[in-house]
């Protein structure tokens, strides 16, 4: 178990409770302004705890990106917070994006940290000045990560894993460790939707993986592809519903596999804009046994437990007649947001 004293959330359903619950890919305190700096991010975003103000970072230009924590010690706290980057991906280990880290200003010196203030215990903290990011085209993963003066941190503190079961520990149990996938916005109001996820399976470990692409307030009748030839993962299905998953059959994923998984998303025909809030994410998981030490992170699909492809993939990774659990590792989302 991790040591630290400054929650920085990795969805709306963490309230600094270990594990982290799922899902872990959605920090509410990783917030990008786009291009516009607030007057007073204490203000702004600590009286406004339970809101989310970010926005999708545009492509191109200077991004301008808080982070906010609340301090669940039991004495006055703050802290540097580092703010590192990578691309889009759904399987790659923490030491592929620890050279990442953005700049902030300290004191007119751009460091790769930005300053908590201190506050009282319960009490919200946020970096005064931005970090600042001028990104690419494409899709992007941000992980914040807290030191303070009693759980001191620095980028060498990210330890050597032999596999996955150790990431997916590490990152639940560290509730100073904060990640969320963001989208650049290019041009929102494209009828087609095409990203690529990079898998990185660098350690020497064979996994089962299944993919599934959760839409959310998408037009019945949206076709939603899953494709990575070279995994033999290839399958296409219109949506009936709003809120639908759709899922990839489990495949075999070698130790050293390198390549991306594609998710494309297309409107029905007639239907020429994506509702405002509509967004897709796509999420790999792998299959462990039920009797494995991180079963206990077994993803809950809810109503979907019941699918014929997750009790397939689950059945695959059993033991004795027992179906095994899937474990989420990665995701990336894309959400829409018009231009006008």
């Amino acid at each position: 178990m991790g040591n630290w004293n400054i929650l920085i959330r990795d969805s709306w359903f963490d309230g600094g409770q270990i594990p982290t619950p799922e899902p872990h890919y959605t920090s509410p305190d990783i917030i990008c302004t786009q291009e516009t700096q607030v007057r007073d991010p204490q203000e702004t975003f600590a009286n406004n705890y339970n809101i989310d103000r970010s926005r999708q970072p545009i492509a191109n230009q200077n991004n301008y990106i808080y982070v906010r924590g609340k301090n669940c010690g039991r004495s006055s706290s703050g802290g540097k917070v580092y703010l590192f980057w990578f691309g889009s991906a759904l399987l790659v280990p923490p030491d592929h994006w620890k050279n990442n880290a953005l700049q902030a200003d300290n004191n007119g010196e751009m460091k790769p940290y930005a300053r908590f203030p201190s506050v009282p215990p319960q009490g919200v903290t946020v970096t005064p000045v931005p970090f600042v990011w001028t990104p690419n085209n494409g899709h992007y993963c941000f992980y914040s990560v807290v030191s303070t003066p009693e759980h001191p941190w620095s980028v060498n503190d990210i330890p050597s894993f032999d596999g996955w079961d150790e990431v997916v520990t590490w990152v639940r149990y560290h509730p100073n460790i904060g990640q969320r996938n963001v989208t650049l916005i290019e041009n929102p109001n494209t009828p087609q939707w095409d990203s690529l996820d990079l898998l990185d399976n660098s350690f020497i470990e064979d996994l089962t993986v299944m993919v599934c692409a959760k839409c959310t307030n998408v037009p019945v009748g949206t076709t939603v592809t899953l494709k990575d030839t070279n995994l033999n993962i290839d399958h296409s299905e219109k949506t009936t519903k709003p809120n639908q998953t759709i899922y990839s059959r489990h495949v075999p994923l070698p130790s050293g596999y390198h390549g991306y998984v594609e998710t494309l998303a297309r409107l029905p025909s007639g239907v020429s804009r994506w509702p405002y809030g509509a967004g897709i994410t796509t999420t790999l998981h792998y299959g462990k046994s039920a009797d494995s030490e991180v079963a206990r992170f077994a993803h809950d699909f809810g109503p979907d437990e019941a699918h014929p492809t997750v009790k397939e993939a689950k059945a695959s990774v059993g033991r004795g007649g027992r179906p095994g659990v899937l474990i989420a590792l990665g995701s990336c989302s894309t959400v829409y947001q018009p231009t006008d």
